[in-house]
């Protein structure tokens, strides 16, 4: 039985930071709600970007969830080829999860404001 109490103990507290962190090229890739005006892009993808956890929820902020979450976009779009996500939808539930839905674009300068 103390076993037990030990194992559940150790696999609680396993998760209890952000599951998505920020690949190193990924911080170029650029979030919007639309296209920017005149962009010029060629469409990839829908993705869909989140971070959930049923079990340590009460330890990790909404910040960081959301954080998370977008990190997870960023990821995606990366390694799909993609420099732009438009995200279509937020879901902030923020009791255990965030849902971001998103359309990956390459775009030509998308740095540019």
């Amino acid at each position: 039985m103390r076993f037990f109490f030990i194992i559940v103990f150790f696999l609680s507290f396993n998760g209890c930071s952000i599951k998505n962190t920020l690949l190193p090229h990924a911080k170029t890739v650029r979030l919007y709600d639309t296209l920017p005006q005149g962009a010029e892009c060629r469409y990839i993808d829908e993705i869909v970007g989140s971070e959930a956890n049923m079990l340590t929820f009460l330890f990790i902020s909404n910040r960081d969830i959301t954080i998370s979450a977008r990190n997870d976009l960023r990821n995606q779009a990366l390694k799909m080829g993609g420099n732009t996500v438009v995200i279509q939808k937020a879901d902030f539930v923020y009791t255990t999860s965030t849902v971001f839905i998103g359309q990956v674009y390459n775009c030509k300068n998308n740095h540019e404001n």
